[in-house]
């Protein structure tokens, strides 16, 4: 068993030493990704962000790392993280050809057609290289640290904001929190997936004590930040969040069973004081509350007491009927990569992926889409249940869970604009490609004749 894993090892190996440094680099553009252009850019000005630079040049010293000494670039993936891949491939074909039809035949302005694609590329090109990385366990855990440590900083400014210590760029509108992102709906797409990602962690029977304290004390900050926002997105995966967490406790409850005691106490402990806060709101009202739980009751006050849909979900209303009722009219190429905002003549962005990405580029392009979310899921739910590694199963089942509370985010917010949809999608493949490449490695080994 050990000759088995040293060979896994050695066989999972960057090309050259390289990929370590490159990879660190990379890591510094996932957790500066997290802070966005605040706090490094108060003003909020530049278009290009000091994490685009450490990506890049993590990309380029990665790629540079992988290439064989006959000039061939070898990228650790496995044949079916490219089969899941390719589906997301398709969705990029997809986007360009829409992007082409409604240029010269709706007069979409080509600079949204190019930006938006560029995006795209650029995300994806960001799943790709976090999934190779993951290949190695040392850079898994590298990618995890950075995540962690972007969490804890965005967070400690929402807690700074919610108690009225924070600098004034930390606050949104009427006392809302959006910390060190552009809005607050960008701060649950980076710190949500991170509540279900390190709770279930500490699931794992290799996590130790001190790194144990660290993922709950980012999870604790986590659960703060979304609460501060005010934001009803947000408090739902939140919600969804706990139930995840809930789940996995049950389901590995053999693999820690101390732990898995823990966070179900925890989880009904939340749960009551949340109840308790709801009808407390419902019976005084926000304005009688404490002021630190003003921001916490926000969210409620805009759903309890909304007379209508229409009211509750407001610009989001309008889009989704604008979306509903006219996306029959495109049904195939849709109207255009970007261009939702000119065609609806709104100023804000759609706040939904799947409505946005049917609008945009037809139903052939959100089909693409989704198909590669629930391959991901689908998958990494596979493993959860078959297989037989305790460790494997914890991870698998942090991943997945992480990931569908990015996918779900999509549902109030246009996932794709932004980076945490590709950064999580990468580190869920590359969760399924390692696990892949170590069981070819295994069973090549297996197969090779014993000479005696």
């Amino acid at each position: 068993m050990i000759a088995d894993t040293a060979q896994m090892a050695r066989a999972l190996e960057p090309a050259t030493g390289r990929g370590r440094g490159a990879v660190l680099i990379f890591a510094l553009g996932v957790m500066l990704s997290g802070v966005l252009i605040f706090p490094l850019d108060p003003a909020g000005d530049g278009r290009i962000v000091p994490a685009d630079l450490f990506f890049v040049t993590g990309a380029v010293l990665f790629l540079l790392s992988s290439i064989s000494p006959s000039g061939i670039l070898t990228l650790k993936l496995h044949s079916r993280a490219r089969g899941v891949l390719s589906v997301l491939g398709l969705f990029l074909l997809w986007v360009a050809l829409s992007g082409v039809v409604a240029t010269f035949f709706y007069r979409q302005p080509l600079g949204a057609f190019a930006g938006t694609l560029a995006n795209y590329l650029y995300g994806a090109s960001l799943t790709v290289i976090i999934a190779v990385a993951c290949a190695d366990p040392r850079h898994m855990r590298l990618l995890l640290w950075a995540y962690a440590a972007a969490v804890t900083i965005v967070s400690v400014f929402s807690v700074l904001a919610m108690f009225g210590t924070a600098p004034d760029w930390a606050y949104h509108g009427g006392g809302r929190i959006k910390s060190t992102s552009r809005s607050v709906n960008q701060l649950a797409a980076y710190v949500a997936p991170a509540i279900p990602l390190f709770t279930i962690l500490c699931l794992s029977r290799s996590v130790r004590f001190p790194t144990m304290i660290v993922y709950v004390t980012v999870v604790g900050l986590a659960l703060l930040a979304l609460l501060g926002t005010g934001s009803r997105t947000a408090l739902a995966l939140l919600l969804i969040s706990v139930l995840l967490v809930v789940l996995a406790a049950i389901m590995l409850w053999s693999s820690k069973s101390a732990m898995a005691t823990a966070i179900l106490a925890a989880s009904a402990a939340g749960g009551t004081g949340f109840l308790l806060m709801v009808l407390a709101f419902w019976e005084t009202g926000m304005r009688d509350l404490p002021p630190q739980f003003q921001a916490l009751a926000r969210p409620l006050e805009r759903l309890l007491t909304s007379s209508s849909i229409e009211t509750g979900l407001g610009p989001r209303y309008d889009q989704i009927t604008a979306v509903w009722s006219d996306w029959v009219n495109h049904p195939l190429f849709g109207v255009g990569p970007g261009n939702f905002k000119s065609y609806a003549e709104s100023i804000y962005e759609v706040h939904n992926t799947y409505l946005g990405t049917l609008m945009e580029v037809g139903v052939p392009g959100l089909l693409c889409l989704v198909l590669f979310q629930l391959a991901i899921l689908i998958l990494l739910a596979g493993t959860v249940l078959r297989n037989r590694s305790a460790e494997t199963r914890v991870l698998a089942f942090a991943m997945g869970a992480a990931f569908l509370i990015v996918c779900l985010y999509g549902m109030g917010s246009f996932g794709l604009r932004q980076r945490p949809f590709w950064i999580i999608a990468g580190l869920a493949l590359g969760t399924l490609n390692a696990q892949w490449l170590k069981i070819a490695v295994f069973t090549r080994r297996r197969a090779q004749p014993c000479l005696a």
